[in-house]
């Protein structure tokens, strides 16, 4: 008799299994529940003397009340048949497949990877191929030697006193990865792999907050001059100041493409330095339906928009999302290292208008203070006709060219 069993835990169906196998239903299994433990006891006796017919296992619930029982049957097909007989049989049970249920979160055996389709990301092997020998600078806090920077030539240069706590590693190296960095294992791939990169590590830790000054600021543009780089990402933000106006007007003076982030501070707050110099490509943020990421900031000087909302990047363990316009500007700078390699000669100019005329259009007709130009597209910027010849009013920081 199977009547001791109802005092038995449910056994061989462990929760952890129900977690992580595949399927809608346990194979083969029924499951009944009477709310009357006299009820249960009855049937299950029944069942043993009519059909012998024992349960997997049986719990009696202390405080749910009632019994629970498993049938294990050995084909889906036998299952079947067995859930439709009980059920006619105890119309007064619960009876069915003994159905799985899992953790509402994001599965961590394959990420949800959205960039590369929204932005028209070419295959790896064309962006390896084009990004080499690019060299991109990357002022923010240190990269850390992760696995899918392998093969990635960094070179660093601190800048921080003696006295300062570098600021933690997560921000710069989701920057570096997005430029340059692969994970094959699940299908990652920055959009300008093989690139040089160039890292200027800037940012100190004070608290729990990570900042660092417009000297140290102009002092790693100067150094990233001098290694000739081509590509400035500048995935940080402030509220401006003269010293650091200056350095930019020179700096867009010269043949460098600079890229900032457009701000985390809403739709109403104040326009985000460097971003909203003259000269220079703002980039704000978007999400997976092209939505514009709640945190951004609006602005007459908001250029372009690209993917920062809940993108996957690899890190020391096995990777992690990341929000924010730091991420989409990194986007733009990858992108704008493959079409410097196609054209060599282009001007910071050039390359912003490749950019917007490939763009596709968000939001407002035409180029607007939420989406810029529009959504960023990789393959239409490359593949552009440029017997078309140049925009005549692309906004490009808070001028127009």
């Amino acid at each position: 008799m199977p009547v001791p069993g109802l005092l038995q835990p449910l056994s061989g169906f462990p929760l952890a299994a129900l977690a992580v196998t595949r399927g809608g239903r346990e194979p083969g299994q029924v499951v009944v529940y009477w709310a009357n433990a006299e009820d249960a006891r009855a049937a299950l006796a029944t069942l043993l003397q009519n059909r012998h017919l024992t349960p997997a296992s049986t719990s009696k619930l202390e405080h749910l009340g009632g019994v629970i029982a498993v049938f294990q049957l050995p084909t889906p097909q036998a299952a079947s048949g067995l859930r439709e007989q009980l059920h006619k049989e105890y119309p007064a049970a619960a009876v069915d497949f003994n159905t799985r249920y899992r953790p509402l979160a994001q599965s961590t055996g394959q990420p949800r990877i959205y960039l590369p389709i929204k932005v028209d990301q070419p295959k790896q092997t064309v962006s390896s191929a084009a990004a080499s020998g690019i060299r991109i600078g990357i002022v923010d806090g240190p990269i850390a030697p992760i696995s899918a920077l392998h093969g990635v030539k960094i070179t660093r240069k601190n800048f921080l006193a003696d006295a300062d706590i570098a600021a933690q590693t997560s921000h710069a190296t989701a920057i570096a990865a997005l430029i340059a960095g692969q994970d094959q294992a699940v299908g990652f791939f920055g959009v300008a792999q093989k690139a040089t990169l160039f890292s200027a590590e800037i940012m100190r830790a004070i608290g729990t907050d990570e900042l660092t000054s417009s000297a140290s600021l102009i002092l790693a543009l100067d150094w990233l001059l001098s290694e000739n780089v081509q590509i400035i990402n500048l995935s940080l933000g402030g509220p401006g100041d003269l010293v650091m106006a200056k350095a930019i007007a020179r700096l867009a003076s010269m043949a460098v493409l600079v890229i900032a982030a457009a701000g985390n501070g809403g739709p109403a707050a104040a326009p985000a330095y460097p971003a909203a110099y003259p000269g220079v490509i703002a980039v704000t943020a978007t999400d997976a339906a092209d939505a514009a990421y709640a945190q951004a900031n609006r602005g007459s000087y908001v250029t372009l928009a690209a993917p920062g909302v809940d993108i996957w990047v690899p890190d020391a363990e096995y990777g992690h999302y990341v929000t924010g316009t730091s991420f989409s500007a990194a986007v733009v700078t990858a992108a704008s290292a493959l079409l410097l390699a196609q054209s060599p000669q282009s001007s910071p100019k050039d390359m912003s208008q490749r950019l917007c005329r490939g763009a596709r259009d968000l939001g407002a007709r035409g180029s607007d203070p939420i989406f810029g130009c529009g959504m960023l597209q990789i393959g239409a910027a490359l593949r552009e006709d440029r017997s078309r010849g140049p925009l005549n009013s692309v906004a490009i920081g808070s001028g127009l060219l």
